[in-house]
């Protein structure tokens, strides 16, 4: 919640014509633009995900399934894994990780219900998982570069804030819909290092 406030204020210091702080194109304040652009691939892969799971399940005559425990923990001790070999406490990178694969889950959530009520909006031919998961372990790689890199803007006391003007950089841009908004939201506010 402390984050959408802060997406909110950074709003309206960036269409300010003096901001309280840094000048709005600063290094500073741009700093974390590297690691949001990277947590913003990563949740588009969410639509693919979503159009080869609901493929698979209308295949099936089942229901499209979401939740992926197994790969989840994969995905969890592999990161942790890797941020060990990069002096990254284990708590903040699977807080990290919760945060991409809950705010991915979020995509698919919105994508999966979207198509339940307007079935002619699913992708005519959905991708195949093999050809993401490639995209997804190489993003996951550099989100953990990224968190080694900008270790210390994470673990500043402005880290929220910082992460926040990123975020709002991306709003602006207006390359993203609402859904993906929402999860990049979810997913930033798992960035900034617990205290």
């Amino acid at each position: 919640m402390r984050l959408v406030m802060l997406i909110v204020m950074s709003a309206a210091l960036i269409m300010s014509p003096v901001s309280a702080g840094a000048d709005p194109g600063s290094d500073q304040d741009r700093s974390l633009d590297r690691l949001v652009a990277l947590v913003l691939e990563r949740l588009d892969t969410g639509d693919a995900v979503a159009a080869a799971k609901w493929a698979s399940a209308a295949e099936t005559g089942t229901e499209p399934t979401i939740d992926d425990p197994a790969r989840e923990a994969v995905v969890y001790d592999a990161m942790a894994r890797l941020g060990a070999g990069l002096d990254l406490p284990e708590n903040w990178v699977r807080q990290v990780f919760a945060g991409q694969i809950e705010a991915n889950k979020t995509v698919q959530r919105g994508l999966i219900t979207r198509w339940r009520f307007d079935p002619s909006a699913v992708p005519s031919s959905p991708p195949n998982l093999a050809s993401v998961r490639p995209v997804i372990d190489r993003v996951n790689v550099e989100i953990v570069d990224q968190l080694a890199a900008r270790r210390s803007e994470l673990t500043a006391p402005d880290c929220a804030e910082r992460v926040a003007h990123s975020v709002f950089g991306v709003f602006t841009a207006g390359n993203t819909d609402a859904l993906h908004q929402l999860a990049l939201v979810r997913a930033a506010a798992a960035l900034c290092a617990p205290r």
